[in-house]
């Protein structure tokens, strides 16, 4: 342990222990990053073949004791995505029996490489999904096409490149559009909560910027470290990609359109034997999470640490990741960047146009840190000038990173309180019960 003293006896003396503080840090630092890139390189290479992923939403719902139902949406272009829904909690049962009024329909989408368990592997007490269903809203969970429970097509295998042409812009217009459609045609309502995390917020972003007229069909949007514009993105390996993949060039061509981490026989052993309670690499699994999310967090629940391990990461199209680092090479929100001569043919301009964030007259929630690699303070203070409607969050915390808006010990005084109250409150303002 190293303390920084206030008040040095004398300026060698400070000097010393000054640096001896900083070696044991930065070295500390080196080698969890060292060991983590090996990790990344493991699971990046391509000897190590798939495995069918753990599909755990509706197992880990019912072993709780919730009702739980599995629906199948086909999107525009034929993906075939997997979405469930908590239509209720055992906790209010009996109050449900004799209830005849419509419940109001709360839908929560998931980040980038990951998919539905997000909302519920926290546990009963404590997950964003189980608490709406207690306090009695119809939770329904997406999943974005190539992550573990949406990797099927009608005409084509998940097997081929041609799966994975698509980004978080395809994900926006046709996965989200056609699971917020579903959810609102079974649940007979006319509009519903938003609640997403990354991704899932840069999706919401897309859609209410392409297709204006979703803004009628939500109520609260709440977004969990957003992302749309990503100057001030601060994760040393955007940086390092943005050099190589921010642009157009045969590199990108090449790496696109491909499966990124789906889960692998290597995953489950890593879960098995370094995830473990009692394992002595444990660090590992957590230094992941703060590798990518935010060095120095107090706030993540180690206990899930095994749950997180068998989920993530859930896979995803590398196309998504380029995209994101175009935008960090642009500085702007916008379409993807297929070169000069391709964007003539498909967006009839040398450039990719950019999302009009001011067609969302939806009032927007925004949740942000300060220790968050991906959703830079700056970046969402900035989009908030340009949204017609927003609201700000940001975490008191110092130290809250990207992944404590899920997993926390204190995600549910911190955020999930603060939401529900949101929402109850504009339920009660508008009538919800009668206008559905």
């Amino acid at each position: 342990m190293c303390i920084k003293m206030q008040q040095p006896t004398t300026t060698t003396t400070a000097t010393r222990r000054q640096t001896s503080c900083n070696n044991k840090n930065n070295n500390s630092k080196m080698l969890q990053m060292l060991l983590l890139a090996l990790l990344l390189l493991l699971l990046l290479s391509g000897q190590i073949e798939p495995v069918d992923g753990l599909k755990v939403t509706a197992s880990l719902i019912t072993n709780h004791n919730y009702p739980v139902e599995e629906h199948t949406v086909h999107t525009p272009d034929d993906y075939i995505l997997t979405i469930y829904r908590i239509p209720t909690s055992p906790k209010l049962q009996a109050q449900n029996q004799t209830q005849e009024k419509k419940k109001p329909v709360v839908f929560l989408q998931h980040g980038i490489l990951c998919a539905s368990d997000d909302w519920i592997i926290n546990g009963p007490e404590t997950s964003l999904a189980y608490m709406f269903a207690d306090a009695g809203y119809d939770v329904w969970l997406g999943n974005a096409r190539g992550n573990t429970y949406s990797r099927q097509h009608k005409h084509i295998h998940p097997d081929t490149s041609d799966f994975w042409k698509f980004s978080w812009h395809e994900i926006g217009v046709y996965d989200l559009a056609a699971m917020l459609d579903f959810a609102l045609a079974v649940s007979d309502s006319k509009s519903l909560h938003f609640v997403a995390h990354s991704q899932g917020t840069t999706t919401y972003f897309v859609l209410m910027s392409s297709l204006p007229w979703y803004n009628e069909k939500v109520r609260t949007v709440h977004l969990l470290a957003p992302i749309a514009y990503m100057r001030n993105h601060s994760f040393i390996l955007s940086k390092l990609g943005g050099m190589l993949l921010g642009s157009p060039s045969v590199l990108s061509w090449v790496l696109g359109n491909m499966e990124l981490l789906p889960i692998t026989s290597i995953q489950k052993i890593l879960c098995e034997h370094v995830c473990s309670v009692g394992s002595m690499l444990k660090f590992l699994c957590s230094g992941l999470l703060d590798f990518i999310g935010g060095w120095g967090t107090r706030h993540l629940n180690h206990t899930l640490l095994t749950d997180v391990c068998e989920t993530h990461p859930a896979g995803a199209s590398t196309t998504q990741i380029i995209h994101y680092l175009q935008l960090y090479t642009s500085g702007d929100f916008r379409q993807y960047d297929h070169g000069k001569e391709q964007n003539e043919i498909i967006y009839r301009q040398a450039e990719p146009p950019s999302y009009n964030v001011q067609n969302i007259n939806s009032c927007v929630n925004m949740y942000y840190s300060d220790n968050d690699y991906m959703s830079a303070v700056e970046d969402v203070e900035y989009l908030a000038t340009l949204l017609p409607c927003a609201e700000l969050y940001r975490i008191p915390y110092k130290d809250w990173n990207h992944y404590d808006f899920l997993w926390s010990v204190n995600v549910k005084e911190v955020i999930n309180n603060r939401i529900i109250d949101k929402m109850h409150r504009y339920d009660m303002e508008h009538d919800a019960a009668i206008s559905f």
